[in-house]
């Protein structure tokens, strides 16, 4: 899997917290560096959106001099609530007339300016049909204004951004060796918002931003305090309703990925982010959604730093699979 050399860089800038790590390869495994993690400052980040670049810039910046990479070059991401995704299928043309064509086809789904943003696409399949000769490509667009001040955040806290990318992927690039099976499906639990993403052989296919966090089962518990790692819902009857909201929602999206992919449904799907810390989560969902759900683990593919203890292991297994898949993006 891990076959470039050198160190790689990874910023995951949550709503709840900023996590930075280094890795570089070794052999097969990734070795962690360093990593460190602290909380985002209140009001800097709002929906998604950075609001005060200047202030969240200067936090990072302690993670980058506790850490000594202050000058390095760091891959990090576009929140997935503000990316815009879709598959697009046109009739086979030269990568010129492709971009054209993309470009006017976003032009009309696009909710906002197509000045207004930055977009990308990846080719990743050719086939033939009636019509013809076909070729189908993953399309990404985001906010130009917030890639503009994830950049001037990035800056104000001494690193260089490489690269900007789209969350499930980083996900995958970590966690994407866990099962063999063709079509791979993962829901990462992030503090305000959850992602469901799919991937057939290494493509992503299918992509959902889901409108709940692990914050609606913290209540009242101090989430400095890790209170997720408190929670254990067969045991808690104040979380019924909760659970409840959040199996129907995850039901429905994977409903509806089945219905749209006949032949091709999921069996299996990875919980991975801060949520995955609840206990009996993964077992409520599995009853609930229908489908077999299995908690991430990237420490088995990892070289940890000496002397690392029980509480770290758990932020790296928890906090950092995409941190992580980030950094590896420089690595792989």
């Amino acid at each position: 899997m891990f076959f470039k050399k050198g160190p790689g860089i990874g910023l995951d800038i949550g709503s709840k917290k900023i996590k930075l790590v280094q890795v570089k390869r070794h052999s097969t495994y990734l070795e962690i560096v360093k990593f460190k993690s602290i909380f985002t400052p209140p009001a800097a980040i709002e929906t998604g959106y950075i609001v005060d670049p200047q202030r969240l810039g200067q936090e990072i910046g302690i993670l980058v001099k506790d850490l000594s990479l202050k000058g390095r070059r760091v891959v990090s991401m576009i929140p997935a609530q503000h990316v815009y995704t879709q598959n697009i299928i046109l009739p086979r043309m030269n990568p010129a007339e492709l971009k054209e064509a993309i470009t006017y086809q976003a032009m009309m789904f696009l909710p906002i300016p197509i000045e207004e943003t930055v977009i990308d696409f990846c080719p990743f399949r050719e086939f033939r049909d009636e019509e013809g000769e076909k070729i189908e490509v993953f399309f990404t667009a985001a906010r130009k204004q917030h890639l503009e001040k994830l950049i001037e955040a990035v800056q104000i806290a001494g690193l260089k951004l490489a690269v900007a990318e789209i969350e499930p992927l980083a996900i995958y690039r970590i966690l994407g060796t866990i099962n063999d099976s063709e079509i791979k499906a993962f829901l990462n639990i992030g503090a305000s918002r959850s992602y469901f993403s799919v991937f057939k052989r290494n493509i992503l296919i299918s992509f959902h931003s889901l409108a709940f966090g692990s914050s609606l089962f913290l209540q009242d518990m101090d989430f400095h305090g890790n209170g997720l790692d408190k929670i254990d819902i067969n045991v808690i009857p104040q979380y019924n309703n909760t659970l409840r909201d959040v199996i129907n929602e995850v039901f429905r999206t994977v409903e509806y990925y089945n219905l749209n992919n006949r032949g091709q449904e999921i069996s299996k799907i990875i919980l991975c982010g801060g949520g995955a810390r609840i206990r009996g989560l993964d077992k409520s969902l599995s009853r609930g959604v229908g489908c077999s759900f299995e908690i991430a683990n990237i420490l088995p593919g990892l070289i940890l730093p000496e002397n690392i203890n029980e509480d770290n292991k758990r932020e790296l297994q928890y906090d950092f699979p995409a941190a992580v898949g980030l950094a590896a993006r420089e690595v792989v």
